[in-house]
């Protein structure tokens, strides 16, 4: 049976893989539906323009004002929509890979940790140490129940600083790491300093919505306009 935070983390672990996958789904089925659509506008505007004295003969000045922009309209907008969606995936990546770091499987020690020079309770610094750092040193609680004030206080700074000592190491390691990782980035993918610690850096949750909002606005207009067109020579024809 699952201790309540390790299902907690598996459950959302799990989910993010579903999530990536929906992701890549519903980017590969909205990328068909936009090139049928700004396809069919260039289509219509190439026709429209070519055949212009014979749509003059069919349709008054207005009308086809209104289609050429309609169409013109479909395809910015399409244009339009697959670069913010470039840019909304790429915000995307960056919280999905900071995601899947905070719900990995893998336990790590903490490298970001309170500071607990000020703790008194031997227990809790023991747990720290444990929780933290998988560091067993329970079996000193025996021997320190049998010291007196000056002892105790000695075995207690102890363990403090052998939680410093130790929070500092995996700290550094974890420091070599990441430059490890950003350094094989910028080799492998030509990126600059700049580049390479954007891809370690949360990303902004006002531009992922921003661009996500005109990915959506973008992808509604083509849409509607090409309907409009539509409608339109339905009607007038």
């Amino acid at each position: 049976m699952k201790r309540p935070f390790e299902f907690v983390m598996d459950t959302f672990f799990e989910g993010l893989a579903n999530q990536k996958e929906n992701q890549r789904l519903n980017f590969n089925n909205s990328e068909k539906f936009m090139v049928w659509i700004v396809g069919f506008s260039i289509g219509g505007l190439s026709i429209t323009v070519t055949n212009l004295a014979q749509f003059s003969s069919s349709f008054d000045h207005f009308t086809i004002k209104t289609i050429l922009i309609l169409l013109s309209t479909s395809i910015i907008s399409g244009i339009l929509y697959r670069w913010f969606f470039y840019i909304y995936q790429t915000e995307y990546q960056k919280i999905e890979f900071y995601l899947q770091g905070v719900f990995s499987r893998q336990q790590i020690m903490e490298v970001n940790p309170d500071d607990i020079s000020n703790e008194n309770d031997i227990k809790e610094v023991i747990r720290r140490l444990k929780v933290d750092y998988d560091d067993d040193v329970s079996h000193v609680l025996d021997e320190y129940a049998k010291l007196n004030e000056d002892g105790k206080r000695i075995v207690l700074n102890d363990l403090k600083a052998r939680y410093k000592i130790i929070a500092l190491g995996a700290k550094k390691e974890f420091e070599i790491a990441m430059n490890y990782a950003k350094d094989t980035f910028k080799e492998a993918l030509g990126f600059s300093d700049k580049a390479a610690d954007k891809m370690f850096q949360p990303s902004s949750s006002k531009k992922f919505r921003t661009f996500g909002a005109l990915t959506s606005i973008a992808f509604i207009i083509s849409c509607l306009s090409f309907i409009a067109v539509v409608i339109i020579l339905c009607i007038k024809y």
